[in-house]
């Protein structure tokens, strides 16, 4: 009851406040003065993004690097002070190489990173590095935001490690970040020149993030080929156009399945769950349809357009354009 009542207290305040009205861009969060948020499980909290205290110190030492394979399964942490410690482990560059990325308030043990993991080695023999920034990413909103540049930076300079090192190839390094993490790829792979093979951004985080300073945030030009999953754009995650190619599953705002969903976490998270159903499904079934928007998708217009597959760990780099699909309300997701 207590939780209802929460909630019912501060229904008004996120449908009225400047998170939501007069923004310039459909999902352009630039302006966001708030957000409701669930913190852990029935709790819900609104994060000030107006009055908080900014830190944005960003060391190599707050980020932390988990490796696995599937001759190491268990993984092994690795930073850039004993990285010459991959030599004893399942560790190849003959192999392609996944960095997967957390979001705010996350860490090693976020859900994205046991999912997209175990989806990946269960079919793919490749190196996965979970990049944890727990000490940054568990810091007020607006630290954390403002942290990604650097954040970003630091996990290329982990990069260029591996290069020096190992002779490692950035056409075999592919970035899965979700959230603020996508933009945190998406600052990595702008400062490896944008080399890096691919880079799959999991409903970019939206607060504070705008359309038009494409340097704080993922964009095409942050890897060889960007594809984004939209799937809570306009509250917790950025709609706007982001990659190569964006899908938009029904809509790309909301999701099937997860009921009133005040504070779009559960739409956030899909966009995590549907990769990992693309990878782990033995034929990708997320077919979509590339269209201008959502009315026209669902009119039928754009029925004889090019079709194309989100996620999958071989992404579709012949599309190009903003995709549409209609998903099932839970697991399997896909409907083909």
């Amino acid at each position: 009851m207590k939780v209802s009542l929460l909630v019912a207290a501060l229904f008004p305040l996120v449908l009225s406040g400047p998170a939501f009205q007069g923004q310039s861009e459909q999902d352009d969060g630039a302006d966001m003065k708030y957000f409701l948020y669930e913190s852990s499980p029935g709790v819900y909290k609104v994060e000030d993004l107006v009055n908080a205290e900014i830190d944005t110190m960003v060391s190599q030492s707050d980020v932390y690097y988990h490796f696995f394979s599937r001759s190491n399964p268990n993984g092994v942490d690795i930073r850039n002070t004993n990285i010459d410690a991959l030599r004893n482990t399942g560790f190849s560059v003959q192999r392609d190489t996944m960095f997967i990325v957390h979001g705010w308030n996350g860490d090693n043990d976020a859900s994205l990173n046991r999912h997209v993991r175990q989806a990946i080695l269960s079919k793919e023999n490749i190196n996965v590095f979970v990049v944890d920034w727990g000490p940054i990413a568990n810091r007020n909103y607006v630290s954390a935001k403002n942290s990604v540049v650097g954040v970003g930076r630091v996990v290329a300079s982990f990069v260029q490690a591996l290069q020096s090192r190992f002779s490692l190839r950035l056409s075999t390094v592919s970035f899965v970040g979700f959230s603020l993490g996508a933009h945190i790829s998406g600052a990595a792979g702008a400062a490896l020149n944008g080399e890096v093979d691919h880079i799959v951004g999991l409903d970019p985080a939206g607060p504070l993030f705008s359309v038009r300073n494409t340097n704080e945030r993922l964009d095409p030009t942050d890897g060889r080929f960007v594809q984004v999953i939209h799937t809570n754009g306009g509250l917790l995650g950025f709609g706007s156009p982001s990659g190569h190619s964006d899908y938009y599953p029904n809509g790309g705002s909301s999701q099937p399945g997860c009921g009133l969903d005040i504070v779009g976490s559960c739409a956030h998270s899909r966009a995590y769950l549907f990769y990992t159903e693309s990878i782990l499904a033995n034929t990708n079934r997320f077919v979509s349809t590339r269209c201008s928007s959502q009315r026209d998708y669902t009119r039928g217009n754009c029925n004889g357009n090019a079709r194309s597959v989100l996620g999958g760990y071989t992404v579709d780099k012949r599309a190009n354009g903003d995709f549409y699909l209609v998903t099932n309300n839970q697991s399997p997701f896909a409907r083909g």
